[in-house]
């Protein structure tokens, strides 16, 4: 699966004002994008990706759905926006006083992406429910729109996301390589998926095959979207912008 690394030099001061607009306006774009994959991985009920996961297994469990504790706060945006802020917690553990203040925008980052996909689910789930095949069908849309969002985040160039700002943090800190590091932080948050839907629902929920799609495929996805599709570069380039070449795959 390919890797990206982000430019974590937010917000360059040689940068116009205009060209700070235009990212910022692509950057929520691609949250925007990026949860309404989400939503569309949620709807086929095959499982979701790595992040989401224990977010969807802790809305299952404390929300207002069939079988969960009836809390109607605990949406699954809004238990995402939990899993973000403990990893921007987690990050300030491991850095300490390395940990650059404007990071805690990542927290914003996840505020933002967790309200949209509460707004996206809202509608998305009034779509038919699937058959098997359905299932599959919205699982890949879903990632495709996934790599869409995530490919538009990373060209904004602004601001990474917790999750890899995290993996950012481990491999800085242990010397360890980025792509390893965010294979293991996904695995890991697949495996807490996995335990707290035993301990708490007596099944497994929020990982199915659909999220080993989702692990195998966004990647390659974002991967060929960097390579062909020139879009957001050629809209930076109207405002003086150049092209980021440190959001690289590895």
């Amino acid at each position: 699966m390919a890797v990206f690394v982000y430019n974590t030099r937010a917000m360059k001061p040689q940068r116009k004002l205009s060209e700070i607009i235009v990212r910022l306006i692509v950057l929520l774009l691609g949250l925007f994008i990026l949860a309404q994959g989400i939503a569309f991985t949620i709807l086929a009920n095959l499982g979701t990706d790595a992040i989401t996961s224990p977010a969807l297994v802790a809305h299952l469990v404390l929300g207002d759905v069939e079988g969960g504790a009836g809390y109607s706060f605990c949406t699954v945006g809004r238990m995402l926006i939990c899993v973000h802020i403990l990893l921007v917690l987690m990050q300030i553990a491991l850095l300490r006083s390395k940990y650059k203040p404007i990071q805690l925008l990542q927290v914003v980052m996840g505020l933002i992406l967790g309200s949209l996909l509460d707004v996206c689910l809202s509608y998305t789930t009034l779509l038919p429910a699937p058959n098997y095949a359905g299932s599959i069908g919205y699982t890949l849309l879903g990632c495709l729109i996934c790599a869409f969002g995530i490919f538009t985040f990373v060209k904004a160039d602004m601001i990474p996301l917790s999750a890899e700002g995290f993996c950012l943090a481990l491999s800085s800190t242990f010397k360890w390589r980025f792509s390893r590091v965010k294979v293991a932080v996904d695995c890991s948050m697949l495996l807490i998926a996995v335990l707290g839907s035993l301990i708490f629902l007596d099944e497994i929920a929020g990982v199915r095959e659909g999220s080993v799609i989702c692990a195998v495929s966004t990647g390659y996805i974002i991967g060929w979207f960097f390579k062909v599709c020139p879009l957001w570069d050629k809209v930076f380039s109207i405002f003086g912008a150049t092209t980021n070449p440190d959001n690289k795959l590895s």
